[in-house]
Protein backbone atom coordinates (compact mmCIF):
# COMPACT_ATOMS: atom_id res chain seq x y z
CA UNK A 1 0.00 0.00 0.00
CA UNK A 2 1.07 3.59 -0.69
CA UNK A 3 2.05 5.82 2.08
CA UNK A 4 -0.64 8.38 1.95
CA UNK A 5 -1.28 11.25 4.68
CA UNK A 6 -5.49 11.25 4.93
CA UNK A 7 -7.53 14.08 6.53
CA UNK A 8 -10.15 13.69 8.16
CA UNK A 9 -12.56 16.10 10.77
CA UNK A 10 -14.46 13.52 12.19
CA UNK A 11 -18.19 14.63 10.56
CA UNK A 12 -20.66 13.28 12.67
CA UNK A 13 -21.76 9.41 12.18
CA UNK A 14 -24.40 9.19 9.93
CA UNK A 15 -27.49 7.14 11.09
CA UNK A 16 -29.23 4.40 9.22
CA UNK A 17 -32.61 5.57 8.38
CA UNK A 18 -35.17 6.02 5.45
CA UNK A 19 -33.98 9.08 3.99
CA UNK A 20 -34.38 10.26 0.79
CA UNK A 21 -32.04 11.60 -1.85
CA UNK A 22 -31.09 14.90 -2.17
CA UNK A 23 -32.49 16.79 -4.73
CA UNK A 24 -32.31 13.51 -6.88
CA UNK A 25 -35.78 12.70 -8.39
CA UNK A 26 -36.05 8.82 -9.04
CA UNK A 27 -37.76 9.85 -12.64
CA UNK A 28 -34.61 11.86 -13.61
CA UNK A 29 -32.11 8.86 -13.36
CA UNK A 30 -32.27 6.45 -16.13
CA UNK A 31 -33.67 2.63 -15.25
CA UNK A 32 -31.45 0.04 -16.78
CA UNK A 33 -32.37 -3.18 -14.93
CA UNK A 34 -34.54 -4.47 -12.37
CA UNK A 35 -32.90 -6.37 -9.47
CA UNK A 36 -34.22 -5.73 -5.48
CA UNK A 37 -32.13 -5.94 -2.71
CA UNK A 38 -32.10 -6.26 1.15
CA UNK A 39 -30.35 -4.59 3.67
CA UNK A 40 -29.58 -5.86 7.09
CA UNK A 41 -27.22 -4.40 9.74
CA UNK A 42 -27.66 -6.06 13.15
CA UNK A 43 -28.58 -9.70 13.70
CA UNK A 44 -29.35 -10.35 17.51
CA UNK A 45 -29.60 -14.01 19.62
CA UNK A 46 -32.56 -12.38 21.41
CA UNK A 47 -35.84 -10.60 20.34
CA UNK A 48 -34.56 -7.02 19.71
CA UNK A 49 -35.98 -3.74 20.77
CA UNK A 50 -34.10 -1.59 18.11
CA UNK A 51 -36.03 -1.36 14.69
CA UNK A 52 -33.11 -2.11 12.34
CA UNK A 53 -32.34 -5.19 14.57
CA UNK A 54 -33.33 -8.65 13.36
CA UNK A 55 -33.36 -11.70 15.70
CA UNK A 56 -31.64 -14.68 14.67
CA UNK A 57 -34.75 -16.70 14.25
CA UNK A 58 -36.29 -14.10 11.52
CA UNK A 59 -33.23 -13.71 9.63
CA UNK A 60 -32.87 -17.50 9.52
CA UNK A 61 -36.91 -17.44 8.39
CA UNK A 62 -35.73 -15.26 5.68
CA UNK A 63 -32.93 -17.40 4.13
CA UNK A 64 -35.82 -19.97 4.09
CA UNK A 65 -38.08 -17.68 2.02
CA UNK A 66 -34.90 -16.31 -0.19
CA UNK A 67 -33.89 -19.97 -0.87
CA UNK A 68 -37.35 -21.25 -1.77
CA UNK A 69 -37.82 -18.25 -4.24
CA UNK A 70 -34.90 -18.94 -5.63
CA UNK A 71 -35.23 -22.53 -6.18
CA UNK A 72 -38.44 -21.42 -7.82
CA UNK A 73 -37.34 -19.68 -9.91
CA UNK A 74 -34.03 -21.78 -10.66
CA UNK A 75 -31.78 -18.73 -10.24
CA UNK A 76 -28.22 -19.00 -9.06
CA UNK A 77 -27.77 -18.56 -4.85
CA UNK A 78 -25.33 -15.84 -5.79
CA UNK A 79 -28.35 -13.76 -6.73
CA UNK A 80 -29.76 -13.52 -3.75
CA UNK A 81 -30.62 -9.95 -2.82
CA UNK A 82 -28.67 -9.95 0.56
CA UNK A 83 -26.72 -6.91 1.66
CA UNK A 84 -25.49 -6.01 5.28
CA UNK A 85 -24.14 -2.39 6.12
CA UNK A 86 -21.88 -1.04 8.59
CA UNK A 87 -19.51 -4.28 9.40
CA UNK A 88 -21.11 -4.90 12.60
CA UNK A 89 -19.65 -8.62 14.50
CA UNK A 90 -23.08 -10.05 14.68
CA UNK A 91 -22.87 -10.54 11.08
CA UNK A 92 -19.93 -12.59 11.09
CA UNK A 93 -21.11 -14.73 14.09
CA UNK A 94 -24.34 -15.09 13.09
CA UNK A 95 -25.54 -14.31 9.86
CA UNK A 96 -22.83 -16.12 8.27
CA UNK A 97 -23.78 -19.42 9.38
CA UNK A 98 -27.48 -19.20 7.54
CA UNK A 99 -26.23 -17.74 4.91
CA UNK A 100 -23.72 -20.83 4.62
CA UNK A 101 -26.64 -23.57 5.57
CA UNK A 102 -28.85 -21.72 2.76
CA UNK A 103 -25.80 -21.33 0.02
CA UNK A 104 -27.61 -18.25 -0.02
CA UNK A 105 -24.17 -15.19 -1.10
CA UNK A 106 -24.76 -11.48 0.14
CA UNK A 107 -22.56 -8.45 -0.28
CA UNK A 108 -21.03 -7.20 3.20
CA UNK A 109 -20.78 -3.13 3.42
CA UNK A 110 -18.42 -2.39 5.43
CA UNK A 111 -17.21 1.16 8.00
CA UNK A 112 -13.41 0.38 6.92
CA UNK A 113 -12.14 2.74 9.51
CA UNK A 114 -14.33 0.39 12.14
CA UNK A 115 -12.68 -2.63 11.56
CA UNK A 116 -10.20 -3.77 13.83
CA UNK A 117 -10.70 -0.35 15.54
CA UNK A 118 -14.58 -0.49 17.14
CA UNK A 119 -16.00 -2.79 19.68
CA UNK A 120 -18.78 -4.93 18.72
CA UNK A 121 -17.49 -4.62 14.79
CA UNK A 122 -15.19 -6.88 12.30
CA UNK A 123 -11.84 -7.35 12.68
CA UNK A 124 -9.58 -7.20 9.27
CA UNK A 125 -9.85 -11.47 9.91
CA UNK A 126 -13.35 -11.71 9.79
CA UNK A 127 -13.92 -9.28 6.71
CA UNK A 128 -10.85 -11.91 4.97
CA UNK A 129 -12.64 -14.63 5.73
CA UNK A 130 -15.93 -13.38 4.67
CA UNK A 131 -13.91 -12.16 1.28
CA UNK A 132 -12.39 -15.34 1.15
CA UNK A 133 -15.42 -17.45 1.48
CA UNK A 134 -16.51 -15.98 -1.63
CA UNK A 135 -19.24 -13.18 -0.52
CA UNK A 136 -18.68 -9.46 -1.86
CA UNK A 137 -17.09 -6.74 0.40
CA UNK A 138 -17.78 -3.36 -0.40
CA UNK A 139 -17.43 -0.03 0.71
CA UNK A 140 -19.60 2.06 3.60
CA UNK A 141 -17.71 4.57 3.98
CA UNK A 142 -14.61 5.22 6.62
CA UNK A 143 -16.49 6.72 9.67
CA UNK A 144 -20.35 6.30 8.50
CA UNK A 145 -19.84 9.98 8.21
CA UNK A 146 -23.36 11.58 6.14
CA UNK A 147 -22.25 12.02 2.49
CA UNK A 148 -24.06 14.81 1.62
CA UNK A 149 -22.87 16.76 4.58
CA UNK A 150 -19.07 16.45 4.12
CA UNK A 151 -17.07 19.00 2.80
CA UNK A 152 -15.34 18.19 -0.50
CA UNK A 153 -12.32 16.74 1.24
CA UNK A 154 -14.07 15.07 3.89
CA UNK A 155 -16.31 13.13 1.05
CA UNK A 156 -12.50 12.25 -0.88
CA UNK A 157 -11.52 10.72 2.57
CA UNK A 158 -14.84 8.88 3.29
CA UNK A 159 -14.63 7.11 -0.20
CA UNK A 160 -11.11 6.93 -1.61
CA UNK A 161 -9.54 5.92 1.62
CA UNK A 162 -12.23 3.51 2.61
CA UNK A 163 -11.62 2.10 -0.88
CA UNK A 164 -7.89 1.95 -0.58
CA UNK A 165 -8.05 0.67 2.95
CA UNK A 166 -10.28 -2.35 1.70
CA UNK A 167 -8.53 -3.61 -1.37
CA UNK A 168 -5.05 -3.54 0.17
CA UNK A 169 -6.30 -5.35 3.30
CA UNK A 170 -8.04 -7.86 1.56
CA UNK A 171 -6.67 -7.81 -2.11
CA UNK A 172 -9.80 -7.12 -3.80
CA UNK A 173 -11.54 -4.79 -6.28
CA UNK A 174 -13.80 -3.03 -4.83
CA UNK A 175 -16.05 -0.84 -6.81
CA UNK A 176 -19.18 -0.34 -4.86
CA UNK A 177 -20.17 1.87 -1.90
CA UNK A 178 -23.40 1.95 0.38
CA UNK A 179 -24.54 5.49 1.14
CA UNK A 180 -24.29 5.66 5.34
CA UNK A 181 -27.77 6.55 6.33
CA UNK A 182 -28.93 6.56 3.00
CA UNK A 183 -27.66 10.42 2.24
CA UNK A 184 -26.75 11.15 -1.13
CA UNK A 185 -26.93 13.75 -3.91
CA UNK A 186 -25.76 14.89 -7.20
CA UNK A 187 -22.24 15.68 -5.62
CA UNK A 188 -21.97 12.66 -3.80
CA UNK A 189 -22.37 10.91 -7.12
CA UNK A 190 -20.14 12.15 -9.22
CA UNK A 191 -17.64 11.85 -5.92
CA UNK A 192 -18.57 8.14 -6.31
CA UNK A 193 -17.48 8.31 -9.56
CA UNK A 194 -14.43 10.02 -9.41
CA UNK A 195 -12.93 7.82 -6.69
CA UNK A 196 -13.96 4.65 -8.86
CA UNK A 197 -16.94 3.27 -7.60
CA UNK A 198 -19.31 2.04 -10.22
CA UNK A 199 -22.69 0.87 -7.98
CA UNK A 200 -23.57 3.15 -5.31
CA UNK A 201 -26.49 1.50 -2.92
CA UNK A 202 -29.17 3.77 -1.84
CA UNK A 203 -32.06 3.26 1.58
CA UNK A 204 -34.94 3.68 -1.27
CA UNK A 205 -37.12 1.26 -2.57
CA UNK A 206 -36.70 1.44 -5.85
CA UNK A 207 -37.81 -1.11 -8.60
CA UNK A 208 -34.98 -1.09 -10.88
CA UNK A 209 -31.78 0.19 -10.43
CA UNK A 210 -30.49 3.72 -12.03
CA UNK A 211 -28.00 5.09 -14.01
CA UNK A 212 -26.26 8.61 -13.97
CA UNK A 213 -23.14 9.91 -14.66
CA UNK A 214 -21.56 6.46 -15.66
CA UNK A 215 -23.06 5.15 -11.99
CA UNK A 216 -25.57 2.87 -11.44
CA UNK A 217 -28.05 3.84 -8.17
CA UNK A 218 -29.68 0.68 -6.70
CA UNK A 219 -32.41 1.03 -4.20
CA UNK A 220 -32.60 -1.26 -1.11
CA UNK A 221 -35.48 -2.48 0.98
CA UNK A 222 -34.38 -1.77 5.09
CA UNK A 223 -35.44 -4.81 7.05
CA UNK A 224 -36.99 -4.20 10.70
CA UNK A 225 -37.49 -6.18 13.32
CA UNK A 226 -40.79 -6.72 12.10
CA UNK A 227 -39.99 -7.83 8.50
CA UNK A 228 -41.59 -11.41 8.07
CA UNK A 229 -41.51 -13.56 5.07
CA UNK A 230 -44.81 -12.07 3.31
CA UNK A 231 -43.26 -8.84 3.11
CA UNK A 232 -40.13 -10.38 1.85
CA UNK A 233 -41.52 -11.98 -0.87
CA UNK A 234 -43.63 -9.13 -2.33
CA UNK A 235 -40.32 -6.60 -2.21
CA UNK A 236 -38.40 -9.18 -4.50
CA UNK A 237 -41.78 -9.76 -6.38
CA UNK A 238 -42.24 -5.90 -6.45
CA UNK A 239 -45.64 -6.58 -6.33
CA UNK A 240 -48.92 -6.52 -3.40
CA UNK A 241 -49.69 -4.40 -0.71
CA UNK A 242 -46.40 -4.45 1.36
CA UNK A 243 -44.82 -2.78 -1.20
CA UNK A 244 -47.26 -0.02 -1.89
CA UNK A 245 -46.99 0.74 1.97
CA UNK A 246 -43.83 0.64 1.93
CA UNK A 247 -43.30 2.92 -1.02
CA UNK A 248 -46.07 5.29 0.67
CA UNK A 249 -43.35 5.04 4.20
CA UNK A 250 -40.40 6.12 2.15
CA UNK A 251 -42.29 9.03 0.61
CA UNK A 252 -44.14 10.35 4.07
CA UNK A 253 -40.57 9.90 5.74
CA UNK A 254 -39.13 11.91 3.03
CA UNK A 255 -41.76 14.37 3.70
CA UNK A 256 -41.34 14.94 6.81
CA UNK A 257 -37.47 15.05 6.28
CA UNK A 258 -38.16 17.97 4.22
CA UNK A 259 -40.67 19.45 6.57
CA UNK A 260 -38.55 20.13 9.87
CA UNK A 261 -35.15 19.24 8.48
CA UNK A 262 -32.33 15.95 8.57
CA UNK A 263 -31.05 16.87 12.12
CA UNK A 264 -34.14 17.21 13.50
CA UNK A 265 -35.69 14.28 11.40
CA UNK A 266 -32.34 12.02 12.88
CA UNK A 267 -33.35 12.92 16.01
CA UNK A 268 -37.20 12.08 16.34
CA UNK A 269 -35.61 8.85 14.21
CA UNK A 270 -33.33 7.97 16.96
CA UNK A 271 -36.08 8.08 19.62
CA UNK A 272 -38.17 6.23 17.22
CA UNK A 273 -36.14 3.59 16.26
CA UNK A 274 -35.55 2.94 19.95
CA UNK A 275 -31.37 3.16 18.90
CA UNK A 276 -30.38 3.52 22.50
CA UNK A 277 -31.56 -0.25 22.26
CA UNK A 278 -29.00 -1.64 19.54
CA UNK A 279 -26.64 -3.80 20.27
CA UNK A 280 -23.91 -1.13 18.74
CA UNK A 281 -25.28 1.29 21.79
CA UNK A 282 -24.05 -1.04 24.32
CA UNK A 283 -20.23 -0.33 22.92
CA UNK A 284 -20.80 3.50 22.82
CA UNK A 285 -18.78 3.47 20.21
CA UNK A 286 -15.28 2.93 21.95
CA UNK A 287 -12.41 1.68 20.17
CA UNK A 288 -10.55 -1.37 20.56
CA UNK A 289 -7.39 -1.69 22.39
CA UNK A 290 -4.68 -2.61 20.04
Amino acid sequence: MTNRVWFLSRPRVCETTMISSDGISPTSLHATKTFRYLTYHEISNTEPEYRYSVSLAKFAEHARCLRRLADVRHSESGSCPITFDDGHISQFDLALPVLKEFSIKAIFFVTAGWVGRREGYMSWKHVDEIARAGYEVQSHGWSHACLSRCSNRELDVELRRSKSELESHLGIRVSAISAPGGRWNQRVLLACHDAGYERLFISEPWATTKKQDGIEVLGRWMVTRTTDENEISAWLKGRGAPVALARMRNLATSAVKRAIGDRSYERVWRALARKNRSIESQYSGKETKT
